[in-house]
């Protein structure tokens, strides 16, 4: 299961700031959850920012989504995200 996030930073975000979140973030909470295989992040020349992640399975990426809810820092991240911006889609990954 391959998880896409298209977002923007929120206003006033500075990118080494996000960046530094972000670490925190996937250090401390994204690579310690079941099934989670990979996850990278990457900035478009356009202010775009994706992070993909590649879970074992879609009931995996949903019990991420729930515990990021109360985890302090997933909130400092989604925190810097402009919610308004955020797209997220998921896609089966197909043998081969």
């Amino acid at each position: 299961m391959i998880e896409i996030s298209q977002f923007r930073l929120a206003e006033g975000v500075e990118v080494d700031e996000f960046l530094m979140t972000n670490a925190d973030f996937q250090q401390l909470f994204v690579y310690r959850q079941d099934g989670l295989l990979r996850r990278t992040v990457a900035s478009g020349l356009d202010g775009d920012w994706v992070s993909i992640t590649w879970w074992r399975s879609m009931n995996d990426a949903r019990r991420s989504v729930v515990e990021a809810k109360s985890a302090p820092v997933a909130l400092e991240f989604n925190a810097l995200v402009d919610a308004s911006s955020l797209k997220t889609l998921y896609f089966k990954e197909l043998p081969g």
